[in-house]
């Protein structure tokens, strides 16, 4: 009888474990419209517009169909000065559209810990307390149309991604894949 009477408090106190760390963080409103730029790149520019950003003859790849890619690694050779601390770029196109801007940069120009850049995140990019750390050492926020993600596993790196393109090009693969096994 006198266990189950001291199981009772921890079974009230072990939903409040749970509930707490949702609690404290809040839910991403800002649009797709509103969403953050990094140096000066922002979701929905076309192949050109971004060349302007980058400075440079702008190689862009052709994946599959409509999907396009921008990679380039200043490992061996200084970033231009309009993207001073990037380690390397990868920008994914969607039919004619930015909609995935992947930063990796260097270890010294910004924060220390993955949960220190959710704080300059939220702080700089008006996005609230909205990222949530999952086990892989890596916080997401996800807003109205929009992600955006951190980690520290090679290089400080971000992922601003469209989601609603995303999920185009998703479904567009997985037909692919379909036709091939028919």
């Amino acid at each position: 009888m006198r266990s189950n009477f001291l199981k009772l408090p921890f079974l009230l106190i072990l939903p409040l474990i749970f509930w707490l760390p949702c609690a404290a963080q809040e839910t991403c409103q800002v649009e797709l419209k509103d969403a953050p730029t990094f140096f000066n790149l922002r979701l929905g520019m076309t192949a050109p517009q971004v060349q302007n950003v980058v400075g440079k003859k702008l190689k862009v790849k052709v994946k599959k169909k409509g999907e396009r890619t921008f990679f380039q690694n200043f490992i061996k050779q200084p970033p231009p000065n309009t993207l001073s601390g990037v380690r390397a770029l990868y920008l994914r196109f969607f039919n004619g559209a930015l909609y995935q801007i992947e930063i990796f940069y260097e270890e010294t120009t910004v924060w220390k810990t993955v949960a220190s850049s959710a704080e300059v995140f939220s702080a700089k990019l008006n996005l609230a307390q909205s990222f949530q750390e999952n086990t892989m050492k890596r916080i997401e926020s996800k807003c109205i149309g929009f992600s955006l993600m951190a980690d520290n596993v090679l290089n400080p790196r971000i992922e601003l991604t469209n989601e609603m393109i995303r999920a185009q090009v998703l479904e567009l693969r997985r037909r692919e894949e379909e036709n091939k096994k028919k």
